[in-house]
């Protein structure tokens, strides 16, 4: 059986070292799609962390806060573990900026090979195909069968279908109608339609998020997702983020995140921060405190060209008198 793990803490900081420390010491042996031969297997688990105080206890020096600056010239309290130096990498080169500004959405058609896909895009921008997927899949739409049109009876019951003696049509919106006694690819001049010359709608799932909670607080539907499936299972670098979901209970909101994948020792606590930051933005619109972030991994993992690193981090942290979880401690101790 797969390795699964349950962390709670008040922290970003202390979940972070739990889950490097469980994970390093109890996680499985895998190997990753993008290891080299001569890499070792990866650690693996399946992780549930619990962050109580998500915005509590931000990294600090001799008892003052820290606020790191990003090449966008802001400034950020950032909650993590000063020894992260990939957190703190990534809040410098404008991790920040990119979710909640989305920064870099340009480059998803700006640049010739990076940026497959932003997170600000697919939550905030989210549409099932884009200009940019026709690179890595073309589908070709077809017209709907008239036959199915005519017995559906959905359509029927709202009066899509008007049948007289005559003809049988299709009442579409904006005043377009269909033959349904002709084949619609007659009535339209086209066969199929190259499913990259549509321009979808796009969709602001945070600001439906906001909308939905404030008519229903209660309400089991406030989601965002950021899969496309016709597009990503045939992308590289598919996103690691697969869903947002967030409730209100006792005047807080509380949001949960679901990661297929994810880089424990080199971006979680970049993640944590960035995802942070729209449940801050949420409950602000909403006139709420912030509950707990809850972060779901199904494969939660440290690469193996990196474990040295980790061990090295540890030793750092241990020589310069830190504070470790007592989870940590103790699996320290063992090892």
């Amino acid at each position: 059986m797969a390795q699964v793990i349950y962390i709670s803490k008040k922290t970003v900081r202390d979940a972070w070292l739990s889950a490097v420390a469980q994970v390093l010491y109890n996680g499985d042996d895998i190997r990753t799609e993008y290891d080299k031969e001569e890499d070792p297997p990866s650690k693996d688990a399946t992780v549930l962390i619990e962050i109580e105080n998500p915005m509590s206890d931000p990294i600090s020096r001799k008892g003052k806060v820290v606020n790191i600056n990003s090449k966008y010239g802001n400034s950020f309290e950032v909650y993590g573990c000063m020894a992260d130096t990939y957190l703190i990498g990534s809040i410098q080169s404008g991790y920040i900026e990119e979710i909640m500004e989305g920064t870099n959405d340009h480059y998803l058609w700006d640049s010739e090979t990076s940026f497959p896909y932003s997170y600000h895009d697919r939550i905030f921008n989210y549409t099932p195909y884009s200009l940019e997927d026709s690179i890595h899949v073309n589908y070709d739409l077809e017209f709907v069968d008239n036959n199915f049109v005519k017995e559906h009876k959905k359509l029927l019951k709202a009066g899509k279908i008007d049948i007289s003696e005559e003809t049988i049509t299709w009442k579409l919106k904006h005043l377009v109608d269909f033959n349904l006694n002709k084949k619609i690819p007659d009535q339209v001049g086209i066969q199929k339609i190259p499913i990259e010359i549509i321009n979808f709608p796009k969709i602001d799932q945070i600001e439906y998020i906001i909308r939905k909670l404030k008519e229903k607080p209660y309400t089991r539907r406030a989601q965002a997702i950021t899969w496309r499936p016709l597009v990503d299972p045939f992308h590289i670098d598919p996103p690691c983020l697969q869903r947002i979901y967030m409730r209100v209970k006792e005047d807080k909101l509380l949001m949960q995140t679901t990661w297929r994948s994810r880089d424990l020792f080199r971006a979680w606590e970049a993640n944590v921060n960035g995802m942070i930051r729209i449940q801050k933005y949420v409950a602000d619109q909403l006139g709420l405190e912030m509950g707990h972030y809850l972060d779901f991994s199904n494969s939660l993992h440290i690469y193996g060209n990196t474990i040295s690193e980790v061990k090295d981090m540890f030793n750092r942290m241990k020589n310069k008198g830190e504070e470790f979880p007592e989870d940590v401690i103790e699996l320290l101790e063992q090892k």
